[in-house]
C-alpha cells in the first residue's frame, strides 16, 4: 500500500489530497490549512474534507493533538496554537486516516514559522510588585500551581460553536508577546493583549464554555478562566468586579465582570488572554482563525 499527495493552491490555503493506490487511485481526504506560514503565537486552522468513505482522521503539529471536530458542509476542522516561545523554522503537520477496512494512511507536512516580531516595553513599578518574596512568593506559587493544573485539563468536548469575539471595545495598550522590562529587569513576555476600556466597563465572554476560575490572584487581580473544551481556556484578568462562578455556564458575550485595576497594574485595562492546549497564543489569532465558516 503507497500514499500519493496532488498539491494545488486554493484562496490562501495549501491544499493536499490523500490518496490510496489499491486496484487504481482513489481520493481519501483532502487537507487545507491556513495561514500558509504562521509566526510565534498564532493559530493554524485545519480542515478536513472526505472524498471517500473513512473511519476515522487523526492529526498533530509536532506532537499537539488537534481535536477536530464536524463542520455544516460535512468536512471537519480543527484548531492548534504555537507557543508565542516556539522556535522560528520548520515544524511537522502529521495526519493519519483510516479507511472502513482498517488501513492507515498516514502523511507529514512541513509548517513554516516566523518570528514574531514582537516590540519591547519599559516599566517602572514598586519593588514589591517585581521581586516577591516571604508570604508574597509562596501566594503566587501556590496560584500558579492552580491555574497550571487547569490548564494542564482537556475537556474531550467542544464548547463552542462560533466564532470568538472580543470580551470589551477599546483600544489595544500592550500588544501580544511584549517584551517587558520591569524596573531595567527582563520579564517573561507578554501572554495576552491589553485593552483600555473606563473603570466598571462590561467585561463579555470570548464564546460558550466553563467558568473553571473566579479568584483574585495576587498578580493578575481578580481573574476568570473560561473552558471551551478541546484544552482551550480563555483568561480575563485585572477586573474590579467578577460576576461569574466556578462551574456556571456561560454564553459568547455574556458579561461575567467589570474593567478594573487589581493585580499588578498602572491603571483600569482587561489583560484577555487565550492557551490552546498549553500554548501561549494572541488573542486575535483566534479570532481569525475560527471564522463563520464552520
Amino acid at each position: 500500500m503507497r500514499v500519493y499527495f496532488r498539491i494545488t493552491l486554493c484562496c490562501m490555503l495549501i491544499s493536499l489530497f490523500l490518496v490510496a493506490c489499491s486496484g487504481g487511485e482513489r481520493e481519501l481526504v483532502k487537507v487545507s490549512w491556513s495561514p500558509q506560514e504562521l509566526k510565534q503565537g498564532e493559530v493554524l486552522f485545519v480542515t478536513v474534507r472526505p472524498e471517500a468513505e473513512i473511519t476515522s482522521v487523526a492529526g498533530d503539529l509536532d506532537g499537539t493533538p488537534i481535536y477536530f471536530y464536524k463542520q455544516n458542509e460535512g468536512g471537519l476542522a480543527g484548531i492548534v496554537g504555537v507557543d508565542l516561545a516556539t522556535a522560528p523554522g520548520q515544524h511537522y503537520l502529521r495526519m493519519e486516516v483510516k479507511d472502513p477496512k482498517g488501513e492507515s494512511f498516514e502523511q507529514v507536512f512541513q509548517i513554516m514559522v516566523r518570528e514574531g516580531g514582537f516590540e519591547v516595553q519599559r516599566l517602572t513599578l514598586s519593588e514589591k510588585m517585581v521581586t516577591l518574596e516571604g508570604e508574597i512568593l509562596e501566594r503566587y506559587l501556590a496560584e500558579h500551581r492552580k491555574t497550571k493544573e487547569i490548564f494542564n485539563q482537556v475537556r474531550l468536548e467542544r464548547l463552542w460553536h462560533q466564532p470568538f469575539i472580543c470580551p470589551v471595545d477599546g483600544p489595544i495598550t500592550s500588544s501580544f508577546g511584549l517584551r517587558r522590562i520591569l524596573n531595567d529587569k527582563p520579564r517573561s513576555p507578554h501572554s495576552g493583549v491589553d485593552i483600555g476600556a473606563p473603570m466598571g466597563t462590561n467585561v463579555g465572554a470570548c464564546n460558550d464554555g466553563i467558568v473553571v476560575l473566579a479568584q483574585e490572584l495576587y498578580l493578575e487581580g481578580k481573574t476568570i478562566i473560561i473552558d471551551h473544551g478541546f484544552g482551550l481556556y480563555s483568561i480575563y484578568m485585572h477586573l474590579s468586579e467578577m460576576q461569574v462562578n466556578e462551574g456556571q455556564r456561560v454564553r459568547a458575550g455574556a458579561v461575567i465582570g467589570l474593567i478594573g485595576a487589581t493585580g499588578r497594574v498602572t491603571g483600569p485595562h482587561l489583560h484577555w488572554g487565550i492557551k490552546l492546549l498549553g500554548a501561549r497564543v494572541d488573542p486575535f489569532s483566534l479570532v481569525k482563525a475560527v471564522a463563520p465558516r464552520e
